[in-house]
């Protein structure tokens, strides 16, 4: 059940009268159960024995903290810990990554001439489960840091671990700015997260679910592509990406504003980025902060002397790329990422760029070294995109050739001549607003729903009205799922 699928307009909508309903019914005291029902309700409608999953990492997570919290015990609260890191990150690895260390291990053994069998499972991946298990575990560890009490209701921690608007693709929650409010529910709505609803289904239907037939062009096989078919699909899927993902979390945040509640802000204007330290400030913002306090820092952080910094930035990186997908190919795109923070961190960069703001401006500086970072950005979704390590080869080895000159023309006359010209023209003008757009508030998401706001109730209307009926219109018939359920 996606936010944009019929059936979860159904939902909503039943939901919704019934919460509305409640508001005067033992003073709202049937909301939270009522809240936990729908997000139960919700996962369960993928597959209900993962419910039993969800139910039980609960449970532990909430034995665990309390546990924690009552003992003064170094090595007890220790042990504490690491059950709770065990049955978390155990339960991770089964369902995301036995089969691919499997396959992995006997891929490279075949490899030595060595003929072992390696037990393989066909496991099923329950939907959203790296979200809720970084958001169970920043719990566990901050209740044991002493950072955060533990939850005393079961209840409203049960909710913050399965709040459906943001449960199977985030963002990630911390408990120390979610789990108070599920204690404190007043339940009174703020309606502009009908315009993030609308315009988060927009870039999904609209935009998202489009380019995906740009992407699959030459995506689906990369060796018969034209070089310059592989630059305009991959610059498709950074901003389908974008849209996606982006999309997802705008409505999360607006179905979480009708409730009272607020989730943080996962994204801001990624592509105005100048450099991957500024990307990671504004992409997937929820995952990057945890990386960054759960990992990076508990690693060594910037302590220590460059190397040492050089260390846990690839460390960081290649286990956030591990974190997205069980496959050699996000272990690429990570170690990429972190690459790019390696080499963006020297000083040399800075005074190179202090250099040309004196000789050639300092906004036309920054606007090449965002159109440079973006180039770097897109090859690196050209990794995450690819199907296979094979595939990851081919296609940066057509991205990077001499032959993106020379074959503009036939890609250009091919695009012409079969009439998919003007499509991918369109969209590719869509994107580009949608740029220029994001770049206008570059630090505030939320501005454009915001200004819409504080107008009259009928341009709010309208905003709402205009993009529900153009996501509606636009969307192919068949969508495709969010990209971040698979992770």
């Amino acid at each position: 059940m996606i936010f944009t699928a019929p059936e979860f307009a159904v939902f909503g909508l039943a939901f919704f009268a019934l919460w509305f309903g409640l508001r005067r019914v033992y003073d709202g005291r049937l909301r939270r159960p009522l809240l936990l029902a729908a997000s139960y309700a919700f996962y369960g409608s993928w597959n209900a024995k993962f419910l039993l999953l969800i139910v039980g990492s609960t449970a532990l997570d909430f034995w665990v903290g309390r546990a924690i919290e009552a003992s003064d015990d170094p090595r007890r609260r220790r042990r504490l810990l690491q059950i709770s890191l065990a049955g978390n990150l155990g339960s991770l690895g089964f369902f995301k990554y036995f089969g691919f260390f499997a396959s992995s291990v006997s891929s490279g053994l075949n490899a030595l001439g060595l003929e072992v069998g390696v037990p393989t499972l066909e496991v099923i991946l329950p939907v959203g489960i790296s979200f809720y298990t970084f958001q169970t575990l920043s719990y566990t560890i901050d209740v044991y840091r002493r950072d955060l009490p533990a939850a005393r209701s079961f209840v409203d921690f049960a909710l913050y671990v399965s709040f459906f608007p943001q449960l199977v693709a985030g963002p990630i929650e911390r408990a120390s700015h979610l789990l108070p409010q599920m204690r404190h529910m007043n339940g009174r709505p703020d309606w502009s997260g009908l315009g993030l609803i609308a315009l988060g289904a927009f870039k999904k239907a609209a935009i998202a679910d489009n380019l995906a037939a740009i992407v699959d062009v030459a995506y689906t096989a990369p060796g018969e592509a034209y070089a310059p078919a592989l630059w305009i699909s991959t610059w498709a899927f950074a901003f389908q990406i974008y849209c996606d993902f982006s999309g997802y979390s705008d409505m999360a945040v607006g179905l979480a504003r009708l409730l009272g509640l607020d989730l943080v802000q996962n994204f801001r204007s990624p592509y105005a980025s100048a450099g991957p330290s500024e990307f990671w400030r504004r992409w997937h913002i929820s995952l990057s902060t945890w990386l960054r306090d759960y990992l990076y820092i508990p690693l060594g952080g910037n302590r220590g002397g460059p190397w040492a910094t050089q260390r846990n930035l690839a460390l960081t990186m290649l286990l956030g790329g591990l974190w997205h997908g069980a496959a050699w190919n996000y272990v690429l795109w990570g170690a990429w990422q972190g690459l790019l923070l390696a080499a963006f961190r020297p000083p040399f960069w800075r005074r190179l760029s202090t250099a040309l703001d004196a000789r050639i401006g300092r906004v036309t500086v920054l606007w090449l070294r965002r159109i440079l970072f973006f180039q770097l950005v897109c090859l690196g979704w050209a990794l995450f995109r690819a199907a296979s390590l094979a595939d990851c080869a081919v296609i940066w080895s057509k991205l990077l050739s001499p032959a993106v000159f020379s074959e503009v023309d036939l890609v250009w006359r091919g695009l012409l001549g079969s009439g998919e010209g003007l499509y991918v023209v369109g969209m590719g003008v869509v994107c580009l607003v949608l740029w220029w757009v994001q770049n206008l508030w570059p630090t505030d998401p939320g501005s454009l729903v915001a200004r819409v706001w504080r107008g009259p109730v009928a341009l709010r209307a309208a905003f709402v009205a205009g993009l529900i009926y153009a996501a509606a219109v636009l969307a192919p018939e068949t969508p495709p799922p969010f990209l971040y359920f698979q992770f």
